[in-house]
């Protein structure tokens, strides 16, 4: 009969052989896969790399060239808006200043208000009777 020794001996021995042999299946088995999928990817691969790198940038110059057209038109749009903003605002202004026949009757931030957005030289130092005096000007 076996002693205790010479059986934990041979479970020691079948566990380095089990331990070696799963780590010898595991690299085949690691190998394979990556021939495999490789062999895979040339079988169904719809193009070549360098057509397909060719398609890619061909998308992506379309996507900048697309990008950058909406990024004109924006722009354009918000200088058309802008303008007509500032065409808007300059007009309500003079029809301010010629409706105000009397500009004493407008308080001095009222007129200075004004004096700044006609853009009247030397608004900011004037005081009330000079900035009515502008105006009319």
């Amino acid at each position: 009969m076996l002693d205790k020794k010479e059986i934990q001996n041979f479970i020691r021995q079948f566990n380095k052989k089990n331990d070696s042999m799963q780590t010898e299946k595991l690299i085949l088995v690691a190998i394979s896969s990556a021939v495999g999928g490789a062999l895979l990817g040339i079988l169904f691969a719809p193009d070549k790399g360098k057509n397909t790198r060719k398609q890619l940038a061909k998308k992506r110059d379309e996507y900048l060239e697309e990008i950058i057209k909406n990024t004109e038109e924006l722009s354009q749009q918000l200088k058309n808006n802008t303008e007509s903003i500032l065409g808007k605002s300059k007009k309500t202004l003079q029809d301010l200043k010629q409706d105000v026949e009397d500009y004493s009757e407008l308080s001095y931030q009222e007129l200075y208000d004004l004096a700044k957005e006609l853009k009247v030289n030397g608004y900011s130092q004037m005081n009330k009777s000079e900035l009515i005096q502008a105006l009319k000007d």
